[in-house]
């Protein structure tokens, strides 16, 4: 408990992953849980993130970056992971928003992503956590639990398409 206040509540385990990494001044946040199995839940969470940004008044921009964002990670987690669910969690802060993709584990490769690099030309995956790092202020993977949890933040304002203006 903090001097002469009350102790904050103790985050929920599928909102302490994004809040970790969120402003210190949050606005909003939310969470969304899909199938681990589904194909159909990459585009789900694009268009729930989508109208999340929409509802937030976030500058176009903004909102395509996190829309691409939210269904590159859990397109990601849908390959690399083998889980029941995946839980998506976004907070809005004064300057940005963090948006987190965490799945349960049950690894189907030996290691946590790799640092973007180019895939080859004849290559039809491998660009996601490349588009992230492209779109993303910064972004980040750990542990969390027996799964793996990879953030994204992004800037208000500050999409890629002003970022390289």
């Amino acid at each position: 408990m903090a001097e002469g206040g009350l102790a904050a509540p103790a985050p929920s385990r599928e909102g302490r992953d994004v809040l970790t990494y969120r402003s210190p001044r949050l606005r909003a946040h939310g969470r969304l849980t899909l199938p681990g199995h589904d194909l159909a839940s990459a585009p789900a969470a694009r268009r729930h993130m989508r109208d999340t940004a929409r509802a937030w008044g976030l500058p176009q921009g903004t909102a395509d970056d996190l829309e691409s964002i939210a269904g590159e990670l859990v397109a990601n987690a849908l390959e690399h992971g083998d889980g029941h669910t995946i839980t998506v969690a976004w907070t809005l802060g004064a300057e940005t928003v963090t948006i987190s993709v965490t799945d349960e584990g049950g690894y189907r490769t030996d290691s946590l992503p790799a640092p973007p690099r180019p895939p080859g030309p004849e290559q039809e995956r491998g660009r996601g956590l490349l588009i992230t790092d492209a779109l993303a202020s910064r972004w980040g993977t750990r542990q969390s639990g027996d799964g793996l949890t990879v953030w994204a933040e992004v800037f208000i304002g500050a999409s890629s398409s002003n970022a390289n203006a």
